[in-house]
């Protein structure tokens, strides 16, 4: 189970390498492929331990109100990080940074930037990282660990240094809220909440 949680870790962080540092992959047809990889990836790992991870795909307790105070919390948490980032970005590399920049001009951008920013990551990121990765984790540490451990490596796996002073507590917070309420899709929705308000940033 070990060896596979790091063969599913190794594509992701080889191919999102690549993506990030490599001048060749760094079009709109190279970004879909990798998009494409990581999706997969999260599905093909996920689906094929089926029987033992299928449960994180029931929602036992849905909650209205839990809906709202999750989605609630993740737009207020991107408000104060895009702030601070926005802080940190000007004062060491003397300018903001934005993320999907490569979209800027296409026919159909703020859809594309949706998209790509809000929903293809928070489903497949969550079924990667909270359905597959992290449940492998506690199938062989304790929860605490597990958590730590997945959220760390989630973290990581956006090669920005800068990034990971939110990133980690992100991941943490989702980590807790996937083992408490023994499902991923309040943490689905979180993330999709989360990633949305940045990407209103960027089209407002």
């Amino acid at each position: 189970m070990l060896k596979q949680a790091a063969l599913f870790y190794g594509v992701y962080i080889v191919v999102c390498a690549l993506s990030s540092f490599v001048d060749y992959f760094k079009t709109v047809g190279w970004f879909l492929v990798v998009e494409i990889i990581g999706a997969g990836t999260a599905v093909l790992f996920f689906t094929y331990n089926w029987n033992d991870y299928k449960k994180q795909l029931r929602w036992p307790s849905f909650s209205w109100q839990k809906l709202a105070a999750y989605g609630s919390i993740a737009m207020a948490s991107n408000l104060l990080i895009h702030y601070i980032s926005s802080w940190i970005n000007i004062i060491i590399f003397s300018r903001d940074y934005y993320y999907y920049s490569i979209f800027a001009g296409m026919p159909g951008a703020a859809y594309l930037i949706i998209f790509f920013t809000a929903i293809t990551p928070a489903l497949f990121e969550e079924l990667g990282f909270r359905g597959y990765l992290l449940q492998s984790l506690l199938n062989i540490a304790d929860t605490g660990q597990a958590v730590f451990i997945s959220a760390f490596l989630f973290g990581i796996i956006h090669l920005n240094f800068v990034s990971l002073f939110w990133l980690i507590p992100f991941a943490l917070f989702l980590g807790y809220v996937r083992v408490k309420e023994n499902t991923i899709w309040y943490g689905v929705f979180f993330h999709f909440c989360f990633n949305l308000t940045a990407c209103l940033f960027e089209l407002l």
